[in-house]
């Protein structure tokens, strides 16, 4: 018969003890589960294209016209030669990374304790999501003002990438400018165009809500109106040119205090093509893993890293961003 004998330790009871009654000494536990409600990624992260990077530099080529056609004489027809000319784009994959190290003591210390297995786990798929939580805030807020030629280590932000801009004053209607502003783009002769989602600041929402409550035609607007963004997740959409679009509140929109009313923000709002929002990765779609080994120090390193860049092609045409200027409400921290 195998036997085991715990090692004795001394404790103080007494200021340990949570409840002492007859036949009953309670002292501290903790549940294994770690409350836990982070965000961890962003909205456009799912919807958009992941496409392999074709170098260090990804390229792709950009047609702006056609041209040719001319009316003739039908019993003299004749025609002038034309080409259409293609520009070549690029822009260079940027690095996001994150690291944990496990003492050995604390590693040894919690397999005594029979709970180091969870928290590890826990501990290396917060890394990971501690990689996808950064990426997923560049997408919208990366500082880099160049794709081709760096000026930070961070992506080029979609706002700073898009220029088709527009804004809605203090006073103005969030609907009418989203109707306007996809109206102009499906009118253009020389691209065709079908924008198919809003991104939008979930303050910006709440007030776009607002509006639509007090105004007379909610129901045709948007009040009755849903769309499937992804499987189980339904959001209000608004009728445009372009069709019924889902607006989808996205928290790493970008957001300022206003330049003449310091009581008010501009809130981030895009129309965006989401056939032309492409990721260049290098190597896989996700995130690598690396265990490091034990050094001298005694840990065990592991690092994430994630490679790749952005690109929101036709950013003159195929999406527009805007700002959306309300009182401000602030973010839960």
């Amino acid at each position: 018969m195998n036997s085991r004998v715990g090692q004795a330790h001394s404790i103080d009871v007494a200021a340990a003890t949570q409840f002492q009654g007859p036949g009953a000494i309670i002292v501290d536990d903790f549940q294994r589960e770690i409350t836990d409600a982070l965000r961890r990624t962003s909205v456009l992260d799912g919807r958009m294209q992941y496409v392999p990077a074709t170098g260090d530099i990804s390229t792709y080529y950009e047609q702006n016209t056609i041209n040719g056609g001319a009316s003739v004489d039908p019993r003299n027809p004749s025609a002038t030669a034309t080409s259409n000319p293609r520009t070549p784009h690029g822009l260079k994959i940027k690095a996001s990374t994150n690291q944990v190290n496990f003492g050995h003591y604390d590693v040894i210390l919690g397999q005594q304790q029979a709970n180091f297995p969870e928290l590890k786990a826990k501990d290396l798929n917060d890394m990971i999501n501690g990689v996808a939580l950064h990426h997923g805030r560049m997408l919208w807020r990366g500082t880099d003002t160049s794709l081709a030629v760096p000026t930070t280590l961070q992506y080029m932000g979609l706002p700073k990438q898009i220029t088709n801009t527009f804004t809605v004053g203090a006073a103005g209607s969030i609907v009418s400018a989203i109707r306007a502003k996809v109206a102009a783009m499906i009118a253009s002769e020389l691209y065709e165009l079908l924008p198919s989602a809003i991104y939008i600041h979930p303050i910006a929402h709440h007030y776009l809500e607002e509006e639509e409550r007090l105004a007379g035609n909610n129901s045709t607007q948007i009040s009755n109106l849903k769309k499937t963004t992804v499987a189980g997740l339904e959001v209000l959409a608004v009728m445009t040119a372009a069709g019924l679009l889902p607006i989808i509140p996205e928290p790493f929109m970008p957001s300022a205090v206003n330049a003449t009313t310091a009581a008010n923000t501009d809130y981030g709002i895009a129309i965006v093509t989401e056939s032309m929002i492409e990721y260049h990765y290098v190597g896989e779609k996700g995130i690598y893993l690396f265990q490091m080994g034990t050094v001298t120090d005694l840990q065990e390193k592991y690092v994430a890293i994630k490679y790749g860049a952005p690109v929101a092609k036709g950013p003159g045409y195929a999406h527009a961003y805007g700002t959306i200027e309300r009182p401000t409400i602030t973010a839960v921290a």
